[in-house]
C-alpha cells in the first residue's frame, strides 16, 4: 500500500510510512493547538518533496492571510502556487451558499488540478452554518465517496474539539485516522502533544508525541525510536573564556547566558522517570572543559562508578587531557580491581573526612593548573551513603569554598532526594531534565525557559547538542 508522508519523519515512523493514499484523516483539537499548521505542513511536504498536487480549502482564513502566516514558518505556498501544483480555495463567503454549492466547488477544483491531497479547514466551520444535521452528513459522505474513494485523494479534515473524549462527530466515525492535538503547561512552560486516537490498519508503537510549532510543525523523536543516539564523533568545541566555562552546548549558552562563571553553584535535576543515563548529558560539558585544558573532578550520581564515567568520556576527550586533568570519586566499598590514577577513593564512613579529601584535590588542581576547577557532584550519591543531616552540615562550607576560590560547580540530584530543595534555593542556575512522551527535555527554573527538546546533530565537523523550544 502506497503511503503519503505526514510531513514529519518521526510521525511517519510511528504510522508505518505515513497516511495510506486515498485515506480520510481527521485532525482534532481546541483552538491554537496547531491544527492548521499541521495540515499546511502536510500538504506543503507532499507538493514540495513528493511532487503531488494539493488543494487547501479554507472556510476560516483568506488566501493573503494564509500565505503570510505560513510564510513566517518557512512554508512558501506562493511559490508552490506558481508551479500549478498547489491551489488555495477561499470559501469564507461561500459558507452560506448551501451544501450543494460547496460540494460542487470543491469537486470541480480537485478534479481540475488532479488533486492527490486535500485539506478542508475547518469542517467545524462548515457545520456551524449548516442548519440541518442531515446536510452535514451529506457533506461528509460526499467527501468520503466522491473525493476520497473515487478520486483516490487523501483528505484531511480539521475539526474543532476541546478534548479527545468529546462525542465523536460523524466525520470522525468515517475517518481512517484521527489525530488529536492539545496543549498544556509544565511548571509554567507550554507543552504541545499529539495523540493518535485511530489508525485503521496500522500498528502504533507510540501513541503520544510532543511537538513544537517553531519553524513549522516538528515532532520530537522518543528515545525508544532512536531519539538522542550515541554520538559517533567528538563534540564540537564551544570556546571558554578565562573567567568562565562554556556548557559545551551553544544553544544553552545563548538561552541562559554564561552558565559556569567563577564561583557559580549550579543545579541539574533529573526527574524520577527519566530513563536516560545522567552521564549521557553531563559528559558534553565535561568533555568541552577537558578538551580546552580545564580541570574536572567528578563525584558521580547514584549508580555510576568511576569506571563507567571514565569510559563514557573516553571517546570524546583527548587522551592526554583525560589522564592529566580528570579525577573521579569512587568508594572503597565498590568493586575496584585496581585503583587507577584518576580515582579519588572515599572511605564512605565520614562525610567530613571524605569531603576534606575532595576539597584538597580541588585545591591541588587549582594550584598546579593556575585556573578555576570544574566539579560535578552527585548529591543523590552523598545522601544515599551519608544521609541528609550529614549533608546539611557541610553544605554551607562546600558553597563557601566554591564562592571564595572562584571554582565552578554543577550539582546533580533527583527530586526524591531530601536535599533537593536546599540545593535549589542555593543554586545560581537550576535546570531540570524531563522525559515527556518518551523524548528528553531541559527546562530552566532559574532562569525560566521554555521546554527545550534535546537533540544530537552530527556533521563532518563533529557532534553537537541542539535545543529546540516548544513554541
Amino acid at each position: 500500500m502506497s503511503r503519503i508522508s505526514t510531513g514529519s519523519n518521526v510521525l511517519d515512523s510511528v504510522l508505518d510510512g505515513g497516511f495510506p493514499a486515498g485515506s480520510l484523516v481527521a485532525v482534532t483539537g481546541p483552538p491554537g493547538t496547531g491544527k492548521s499548521i499541521f495540515a499546511a505542513n502536510w500538504i506543503y511536504n507532499g507538493v514540495e518533496r513528493l511532487g503531488l498536487n494539493g488543494l487547501y480549502v479554507s472556510f476560516v482564513e483568506g488566501r493573503k492571510s494564509f500565505i503570510k502566516n505560513m510564510g513566517g514558518l518557512g512554508l512558501d505556498f506562493e511559490r508552490l502556487e506558481r508551479t500549478g501544483k498547489f491551489r488555495f480555495l477561499e470559501m469564507i463567503t461561500l459558507k452560506e451558499a448551501g451544501v450543494p454549492a460547496i460540494i460542487e466547488q470543491i469537486l470541480c477544483e480537485a478534479a481540475d488540478m488532479g488533486a492527490n491531497m486535500l485539506v478542508i479547514d475547518s469542517f467545524s466551520a462548515v457545520s456551524q452554518v449548516i442548519e440541518k444535521p442531515y446536510d452535514a452528513r451529506i457533506l461528509v459522505h460526499t467527501v468520503l465517496s466522491k473525493i476520497v474513494r473515487e478520486m483516490g485523494c487523501t483528505t484531511m479534515i480539521i475539526i474543532e474539539k476541546m478534548t479527545a473524549e468529546e462525542t465523536y462527530e460523524p466525520a470522525e466515525f468515517l475517518s481512517d485516522f484521527i489525530i488529536h492535538l492539545n496543549k498544556a503547561e509544565v511548571k509554567g512552560s507550554l507543552l504541545r502533544c499529539l495523540k493518535i486516537l485511530k489508525a485503521r490498519g496500522t500498528e502504533i508503537r507510540q501513541s503520544q508525541l510532543a511537538f513544537t510549532l517553531k519553524g513549522g510543525f516538528k515532532v520530537f523523536r522518543p528515545l525508544i525510536m532512536g531519539g538522542l543516539p550515541e554520538p559517533t564523533k567528538k563534540f564540537k568545541l564551544v570556546m571558554h573564556d578565562k573567567d568562565y566555562y562554556s556548557s559545551g552546548i551553544r544553544d544553552l549558552d545563548e538561552i541562559v547566558g554564561v552558565m559556569f562563571r567563577r564561583g557559580c553553584y549550579n543545579l541539574l535535576e533529573f526527574e524520577g522517570d527519566v530513563t536516560l543515563a545522567p552521564e549521557r548529558l553531563f559528559r558534553v560539558t565535561v568533555s568541552n572543559a577537558l578538551n580546552q585544558g580545564g580541570c574536572v573532578i567528578i563525584l558521580p550520581p547514584q549508580g555510576l562508578s568511576a569506571l563507567t564515567v571514565w569510559r563514557s568520556l573516553e571517546p570524546f576527550v583527548h587522551e592526554d587531557a583525560l589522564k592529566r586533568n580528570l579525577k573521579i570519586v569512587d568508594f572503597k566499598a565498590a568493586t575496584v580491581e585496581a585503583v587507577e590514577p584518576y580515582v579519588i577513593l572515599f572511605e564512605g564512613r565520614s562525610l567530613r573526612e571524605d569531603m576534606l579529601c575532595f576539597w584538597n584535590v580541588v585545591s591541588e588542581f587549582r594550584r598546579q593548573r593556575g585556573r578555576q576547577v570544574f566539579s560535578v557532584v552527585g548529591f543523590d550519591t552523598l545522601e544515599y551513603i551519608y544521609g541528609k543531616d550529614e549533608l546539611l552540615k557541610i553544605l554551607g562550607e562546600d558553597l563557601a569554598k566554591i564562592r571564595n576560590f572562584g571554582d565552578v560547580r554543577l550539582n546533580i540530584v533527583r527530586p526524591e532526594c531530601a536535599i533537593a530543595s536546599h540545593l535549589s534555593s542555593l543554586a545560581d542556575i537550576h535546570l531540570i531534565i524531563r522525559e515527556i512522551c518518551g523524548a528528553i527535555f531541559l527546562q530552566g527554573v532559574k532562569p525560566k525557559t521554555p521546554l527545550l527538546n534535546i537533540e544530537l546533530h552530527i556533521d563532518e565537523e563533529g557532534s553537537e547538542i541542539k535545543l529546540t523550544p516548544i513554541l
